[in-house]
Order: C-alpha cells, then sequence, then structure tokens
C-alpha cells in the first residue's frame, strides 16, 4: 500500500453505498478508495474491465479498504451507451472463465431465472410486494421462465446502468461498481442494456456484434429478462428512496409490456 492511512485523506463521494471515497495523498496524487468491493477487482483490472487496482488492505475492524486508480473523465450519459467498446467490455467479462472460477472459489452460487425472482421479492420493501402491477409482472414472470443451463452460467456485473460505466479523457471505458456481481444467464446484463438504452431498429445488430444468434428463443430470452431488470432498478431505486426514477422505472415497464406483450 502506497503511504499510509494517517497521509491519506478521504473525501465522501456521492453514490448508493456511502462506502466510496477520494483519497488524495500529501502530495497530491489521487485514488479511489472503496469498502468492502467484490474480491475479484484484481482480475477485472487485468481483463481491462476495471481501472487498476493499487492495493487491498484489510482494516482492524474487518473491512477491507481498496484503493484504485483515479480516472479523470466522465460518466457515459444514456445516449452514449451504444458505444462498441461497452459490447466489448461485456462479451469479456462473460466469457471469462478465471473469473467465473474465482467468483465460484469464493462461494458465490449460481442462480436461476426462479432463484433471481425470489430473491428480488425477499429484498425489495414490502410496499412493492404489495402492489398489484408488479405482483402482475412477477407472476407472468415466475411462469414463464427461460430455461437455464448450469454449464452456460456466466459472471454479470448485475447493474449496468449507465452511471457505473466511466470513460476516460482518452476515451477508454471502464464498468465500475462490483457490489452487485453475480453468476447467472449473460441475458441478465444484455436484457438491461437493449432495454433501457438502444433503439429497437438496432437490437438485432447489437446481438449479432456480442455474439448471439438473432431469433425468437433469444427474443423471448430477451424479453422476460428485460422485465426483470425493470424490477431490479425498482427496487434499488425504492430502496434509496428515489421516487422519481421508481415511478420512470414502472412507467418504462408498462410501457415494455404494451410494446411486446407480456413476452410468454
Amino acid at each position: 500500500m502506497e503511504g499510509t492511512d494517517q497521509e491519506l485523506a478521504l473525501s465522501p463521494l456521492a453514490g448508493k453505498s456511502g462506502n466510496a471515497y477520494k483519497g488524495t495523498y500529501p502530495d497530491g496524487r489521487e485514488i479511489f478508495v472503496k469498502m468492502n468491493t467484490s474480491p475479484i477487482l484484481a482480475g477485472l483490472a487485468k481483463e481491462q474491465i476495471a481501472p487498476q487496482l493499487l492495493w487491498s488492505r484489510r482494516m482492524p475492524d474487518g473491512q477491507v479498504m481498496t484503493g484504485q486508480q483515479w480516472l479523470n473523465g466522465k460518466i457515459l450519459t444514456p445516449g452514449e451507451m451504444g458505444k462498441k467498446q461497452i459490447i466489448n467490455i461485456l462479451t469479456r467479462l462473460h466469457r471469462s472463465r478465471h473469473l467465473m472460477v474465482q467468483l465460484t472459489s469464493l462461494g458465490q452460487q449460481l442462480e436461476t431465472p426462479i432463484d433471481l425472482l425470489y430473491s428480488w421479492r425477499e429484498s425489495v420493501h414490502a410496499n412493492l410486494r404489495r402492489n398489484q402491477f408488479l405482483q402482475e409482472v412477477f407472476d407472468d414472470l415466475r411462469q414463464s421462465a427461460p430455461g437455464f443451463r448450469e454449464d452456460h452460467a456466466t459472471i454479470v456485473h448485475g447493474d449496468v446502468r449507465h452511471s457505473n460505466w466511466i470513460e476516460t479523457e482518452s476515451g477508454l471505458i471502464y464498468l465500475v461498481d462490483w457490489d452487485s456481481v453475480r453468476l447467472t444467464d449473460r441475458m441478465f446484463d444484455v436484457a438491461h442494456i437493449l432495454s433501457h438504452y438502444i433503439p429497437e431498429s438496432r437490437w438485432q445488430e447489437w446481438l449479432v456484434y456480442y455474439g448471439y444468434r438473432y431469433n425468437q428463443k433469444v427474443l423471448n430470452k430477451l424479453y422476460w429478462y428485460a422485465q426483470y431488470s425493470y424490477l431490479n432498478q425498482i427496487g434499488k431505486y425504492y430502496a434509496n428512496e428515489d421516487m422519481d426514477n421508481v415511478n420512470r422505472e414502472i412507467y418504462a415497464l408498462r410501457n415494455f409490456r404494451t410494446r411486446f406483450g407480456r413476452g410468454l
């Protein structure tokens, strides 16, 4: 670890976790500091998916502090989510057997579509469980869950909204905030990107470039995971008391179901 805890000045960064900081050394060097983030950061950095990991240290209270390269750049806007770099990064992530083996060795369990659904219901606020429309979506998804093959499971980021993509001043793009990483179907990440940011007219181009076959079976899986992605975001925003985005996601989910039916 460069410097010492006493030398490193920490300034909290806005975000849902409350565990992210900008660290500054006396000589002006800056780093990104996070508490209790994913233990696979080094592997992610090696794959050029996440920023470089500089050090990791267990604190006296048992928490783990990590320091990463500070990036001068910007957060991608929703309109910039069609960049080919994003597809390339997701492809590297989803095809990395090394990262999957590492995560499995740490005790991460595979999750089927039904596992994801029930995990969502158990984790969200009771008000969301009582919402008639969301209960209808839940029931539809439970009855139409797509097939799942354990040998096709991959590591997924789990929260690929635009605010977790950073573009540096040199034009490199990184995916950050790995608190939601899991082992499941790669469509978990793909469907969120397509349903939230990519016009339907470009879905075929996007999917084929990624490596999917473009057929009804793939589209049915996309429709299922897209609806789940809306549920997932609704739960996250509600937990943060961000009702504007909760209502925005519910409205978008209604429109998605009107446009594509229930994906059954």
